[in-house]
């Protein structure tokens, strides 16, 4: 180990478990949001962290980012799709969404704009920052979606890349915003999220939940208020997040099937077949959603 190297450790208190990266840190600073750190790891190469929590290293962003996008994306055959992206400041989302020509505009809402600066400087993920399709918004996600259903402003795909329910994203987890999503989602449109998975004694629990003391994710809130009736459910995997399993959550007003991909796309990760079987779910996963795969929410 170099003398600037340590054993760096992100720790998650709800669940008592911790995970440990040999690294050396590159950039520390605390914005007007959030603590910002870049750490640099001798395989997985540079690692975002935000507030102590991991949000993507180098050597495995793509396999979150490629599913997150190009499921929901390439899951229903549109002519021109818009495409809203709360949060995601480090820039892979964006990068994804702008793979495709059929997509006319991109908005990404990053509520911290030094985010955004440190990303592009040391992790070089948005590679298409000048795409004329492309809207980067520094604002608050809360106060942009609220604005944006005053101004019928709709979307074919939201994709909620936020962190876990702390700091800046802590006030998003409500009912309001979920109201808000819900109305700015075009017809046919999609809203989705992702979370990390954990086994316990006790059953599955997501790391939402864990990480605000118990209180209700997006998957229970939506469920909850029947704001957009279908759920679906896709797997995936992403070494550098915790958890069991890494789940994304598909919300819809009229229960389109997302798992047949309609037009043929080759990604680092993403291929049809993958897209096929991610949504091959377990029985335990259908018991955390508390139905079968297809019913309403």
């Amino acid at each position: 180990m170099s003398e600037d190297e340590i054993w760096w450790r992100e720790r998650d208190e709800g669940m008592g478990v911790a995970q440990a990266l040999k690294m050396r840190r590159l950039h520390r600073e605390r914005s007007a949001h959030q603590e910002i750190e870049v750490w640099e790891h001798a395989v997985l190469g540079r690692v975002l962290v935000l507030d102590g929590l991991i949000q993507a290293s180098q050597a495995d962003e793509f396999l979150y980012h490629e599913m997150a996008l190009h499921v929901p994306l390439l899951g229903r055959h549109r002519e021109r799709a818009s495409v809203l992206i709360v949060g995601g400041g480090d820039g892979g989302a964006l990068r994804q969404a702008l793979v495709h020509s059929f997509v006319a505009r991109v908005v990404m809402v990053e509520i911290d704009a030094r985010v955004i600066e440190v990303s592009n400087r040391f992790l070089g993920l948005a590679e298409d920052g000048d795409d004329p399709r492309a809207e980067i918004v520094v604002a608050d996600a809360g106060t942009y979606l609220r604005e944006a259903r005053a101004g019928v402003e709709r979307f074919d795909v939201i994709l909620l890349d936020l962190t876990e329910p702390v700091g800046p994203s802590g006030g998003l987890f409500g009912e309001a915003f979920c109201h808000d999503l819900a109305a700015c989602l075009a017809e046919g449109g999609v809203v989705v999220d992702s979370d990390s998975l954990f086994l316990t004694t006790d059953g599955p629990r997501f790391l939402q939940e864990l990480c605000n003391d118990g209180a209700p994710n997006l998957v229970s809130l939506m469920r909850a208020h029947c704001l957009l009736p279908y759920l679906a459910a896709y797997r995936s995997v992403v070494p550098i997040y915790p958890g069991a399993d890494f789940g994304f959550f598909l919300y819809s007003a009229d229960g389109h099937d997302y798992s047949n991909p309609v037009s043929h796309y080759t990604g680092r990760h993403y291929t049809p077949d993958i897209h096929r079987a991610a949504f091959a779910l377990p029985p335990w996963w259908r018991t955390l959603l508390g139905r079968q795969e297809g019913d309403e929410a």
